[in-house]
């Protein structure tokens, strides 16, 4: 039977032996199985393997990225492993290990171009009730990052003047300067109760970047036009409810922005200008937005108040006045 021998740390305690060390892809493959629960009701644990995450996690290793999480083995009663003098010495014996944690890694890295090593912690002597406890308390406790938070990490990735690095520098901005009517109403790393995360903003402020008039415009202006224009927002709120706390409200956000080019448009339309005051003549439209029949924050809802939004904007359009002349 082949021996290896590797490089490893004794890491366990008095109760437990665990060994840290470094296998190429091929050759924990050559050892180690799977305990699926739908292959084995009885003693199976593990989730069914997603190939298309193998295959994502094969590509971003062929792109010269590393994996640093190791994948957790437990040695079984028939595996042969011993050591000594920080060397640990293995006989390749099929299915003498388990995968406890990091089948996807596996296989991804067995998926991969260069057969690479990854780090390996190595349980020796579990009882199969303690293998499966490990499982959940590693899949249990794990939290993903969140959305928002991985939203405002993308500002350190970004290249400059793309548009997550421009919508992360407004976010920025915009949350953070005092004569901004955001200030103190975003939240970069979470959602909370009165401020608007990066999600919201997101898709409030993507749709209307990408098009005229924003498009069109240096960032300068970009940011004094969407602070025009949420000034004017929060003072069309004020005179009719007598509080702008709607405004970081998710849902109203990102309904009141999707009208934000058809406000621009009459603005510009009827007064030849993008100024807080231009912008909240146009926007005094909503005064009639009926709030106790919109409730939910799901697309459909969202939707159902951009639509009212902008039937309530042309209604209004009609006592702007006369068309200015743009020529």
């Amino acid at each position: 039977m082949t021996q290896i021998n590797k490089m490893a740390f004794s890491i366990g305690n008095d109760d437990i032996d665990l060994y840290l060390t470094a296998m190429k892809a091929s050759e924990i493959l050559q050892v180690a199985t799977v305990s699926r629960v739908d292959e084995d009701a009885q003693k199976g644990y593990q989730r069914h393997l997603s190939e298309p995450r193998a295959k994502l996690i094969a590509e971003y290793l062929d792109s010269g990225n590393l994996i640093p999480g190791a994948v957790i083995l437990s040695a079984q009663e028939n595996s042969v492993i011993s050591f000594s003098n920080s060397e640990l010495s293995m006989e390749l014996i099929p299915n003498s290990l388990f995968v406890i944690d990091g089948q996807h890694r596996l296989y991804g890295a067995h998926l991969a171009e260069q057969d690479i090593e990854l780090p390996v912690c190595i349980f020796k002597g579990l009882e199969h009730t303690n293998e499966v406890q490990y499982f959940i308390d590693i899949n249990s406790n794990q939290k993903g990052v969140p959305k928002t938070l991985r939203l405002e990490l993308l500002k350190f990735l970004a290249e400059e003047d793309s548009l997550d690095a421009v919508r992360a520098r407004l976010f920025d901005e915009l949350g953070n300067e005092p004569d901004s009517p955001l200030y103190g109403k975003l939240s970069a790393t979470s959602s909370s109760r009165g401020k608007i995360s990066h999600v919201p903003f997101q898709a409030a402020l993507d749709p209307i970047l990408k098009v005229h008039p924003l498009s069109s415009l240096a960032y300068d202006d970009k940011k004094r036009l969407l602070s025009n224009y949420t000034s004017a927002v929060q003072g069309v709120l004020e005179s009719t409810l007598g509080s702008s706390e709607k405004l970081t409200t998710a849902a109203y956000f990102e309904a009141v922005f999707s009208i934000f080019g058809q406000v621009c448009g009459l603005s510009m339309m009827y007064s030849k200008s993008y100024s807080a005051s231009a912008l909240k003549e146009v926007l005094e439209g909503l005064k009639p937005f009926n709030f106790a029949i919109h409730t939910g924050t799901n697309r459909d809802a969202i939707k159902k108040m951009s639509d009212e939004m902008q039937e309530l904007i042309e209604i209004h359009s009609h006592k702007l006045g006369s068309v200015q002349d743009l020529f």
